[in-house]
């Protein structure tokens, strides 16, 4: 065969046969790229659904994590606004032992006055011996100094007294802001959006994660002593220091620069004029079902 036959046979188009051949083995081609590509597709979304998993498991134990935090600044906060009543009271029945003993100076010195008096009377009246009467005149009149001393003294303990008290009463007012600003936290932002194929399968396991969680919840945060709901505070029990605390609350209102007020200052008056105290929000958040006691926790 020559070389013109073989330029010819080149030259020809190919047969039916090898057309179809050459179809067959472009579309073989063909689908096992499209295989190869479905195969990597299929291996990235796989890789995408762990990842949004693994994401979603760590930032649920961070929720976790900063709930406890949550509960721990409460249980703080509450604390230290029991010592400062403890505090305040104690401080009020040093000044009322401080007052009474004052008074007690006081009525000594008006009685060595009227003694005063009455002897010099005598002295007029009666015209008795001058060195008997300047003695008693003296002895009454070093008796009163005395007492206008000890009086002084007293009347300086009872300011130092009522200072330490308007100390307290600051005290417990910084407290209970502190606990309105825990009771106040932004709520915990909401998880990422997941991507559409793993839904199903991220509501299937959350839904179980989350019957867990609420258990688990229920146990740790709600399975506690509920006196705290009825508590009746002292300030509530006695009268007389509720007026004092009430007089205190208005001259620092009063004292208080409008324009410098902070978002604490606006919350903390906004609970004032509707009544809310800690009692009635525990009341409140123990309320209804777990995830009625969650939402409720977290509108605050």
């Amino acid at each position: 065969m020559g070389n013109h036959e073989l330029y010819m046979r080149r030259r020809k188009p190919d047969t039916i046969e090898v057309q179809q051949m050459k179809a067959q083995a472009k579309e073989e081609k063909l689908q096992k790229q499209l295989e190869r590509q479905q195969l990597e597709s299929e291996k990235k979304r796989r890789e995408a659904i762990e990842k949004e998993k693994d994401q979603m498991i760590k930032e649920k134990e961070q929720l976790m994590h900063r709930l406890h935090e949550y509960e721990e600044q409460t249980k703080r906060a509450e604390r230290e606004l029991s010592e400062q009543i403890q505090k305040a009271r104690e401080l009020e029945e040093e000044k009322r032992r401080a007052q009474l003993e004052a008074e007690r100076l006081e009525a000594e010195r008006i009685a060595a006055l009227r003694a005063k008096e009455e002897l010099e009377r005598q002295a007029i009246d009666q015209m008795k011996s001058q060195e008997q009467l300047a003695a008693e005149l003296e002895e009454y009149t070093s008796r009163i100094t005395m007492l206008e001393q000890a009086r002084k003294v007293k009347e300086e303990e009872v300011g130092e007294w009522q200072l330490r008290a308007q100390e307290a009463q600051s005290d417990l007012l910084r407290t209970k802001e502190e606990l309105h600003m825990v009771m106040a936290a932004p709520p915990l932002p909401p998880p990422p959006p997941v991507y559409e194929p793993v839904r199903d399968y991220v509501h299937e396991n959350l839904h179980e994660d989350g019957m867990e969680y609420s258990a688990e919840f229920t146990n740790e945060y709600f399975q506690d002593d509920r006196k705290e709901e009825e508590r009746i505070t002292e300030a509530q029990k006695n009268e007389r220091v509720q007026k004092q605390l009430m007089a205190l609350t208005n001259e620092l209102s009063q004292a208080r620069d409008e324009t410098k007020k902070t978002h604490n200052d606006i919350l903390h008056t906004e609970n004032v004029k509707v009544g809310r105290d800690k009692y009635k929000t525990l009341r409140q958040i123990r309320q209804g079902n777990t995830k009625q006691r969650i939402d409720e926790f977290e509108s605050m």
